[in-house]
């Protein structure tokens, strides 16, 4: 917070004002991007939306704490592997369905460096962490992983072997901030995150089986919109 208080003073941007305190809402589209770190075979998160409460603490004009409450979806595949025959043979599969939940928090300051009275631009960054959860439906090769102890094969709400996990991650977002368009305030912003998704096993699946999700990145580039209610 001192670094980006010393930054807005060196390019001019005023920093004097009294506390601020103000809540919204968002709305994100994203969709991951390939990590060239490491071969993940087909495993990707495809598109997805996310929700989220963005709420801002702003000791000065040029500069806020921001925290957002959120809860995301994306859809894709992901890789589970496992082993059959008294662990003798391994078996995987990237075709399967995945549904990527996360509930979670990033926390980060932002920093306004241009002003004017109808319109604001801002960049930040941001620390976070969430609650995820890949959720599977296997069929075909993939339904021996169905343990008949936890899994009712016959019935179409059965919840097929998932993975629970708590995720760090990182992020940096830009943004466009309007005053005068609406009764609110109107933001729109692009955003990168970065997290890994470490490798976790399968709730639910046949104990015998030692199946597993493997490790993967999980990088989507979001655009999203945020109406600022309280001010």
């Amino acid at each position: 917070m001192i670094l980006l208080v010393a930054l807005a003073w060196v390019v001019g941007v005023p920093v004097a004002g009294a506390d601020s305190v103000e809540w919204g809402a968002g709305l994100d589209v994203g969709s991951d991007l390939a990590d060239a770190s490491m071969d993940q075979g087909n495993a990707r998160m495809g598109p997805g939306v996310t929700v989220r409460a963005p709420f801002r603490w702003a000791p000065a004009s040029a500069v806020a704490v921001r925290a957002d409450p959120f809860f995301g979806m994306h859809g894709g595949q992901d890789r589970v592997e496992w082993v059959q025959f008294d662990g003798s043979v391994p078996f995987a599969s990237e075709d399967h369905w995945t549904m990527l939940t996360q509930l979670g928090l990033r926390l980060g300051p932002e920093f306004s460096p241009f002003q004017r009275p109808s319109m604001r631009v801002y960049v930040g960054s941001a620390l976070g962490i969430s609650w995820a959860r890949h959720w599977h439906s296997f069929q075909g090769d993939t339904a021996v992983l169905l343990d008949p102890e936890t899994n009712d094969v016959n019935s179409g709400t059965n919840i097929d072997p998932y993975s629970d996990q708590l995720v760090p991650s990182v992020g940096a977002h830009l943004g466009v901030r309007f005053e005068d368009v609406l009764p609110f305030a109107i933001e729109a912003e692009l955003g990168y995150n970065v997290a890994f998704m470490n490798e976790a096993p399968l709730s639910g699946a046949r104990p015998a089986l030692n199946a597993v999700r493997t490790a993967y990145g999980f990088n989507p580039i979001r655009l999203g919109v945020n109406a600022v209610f309280i001010r």
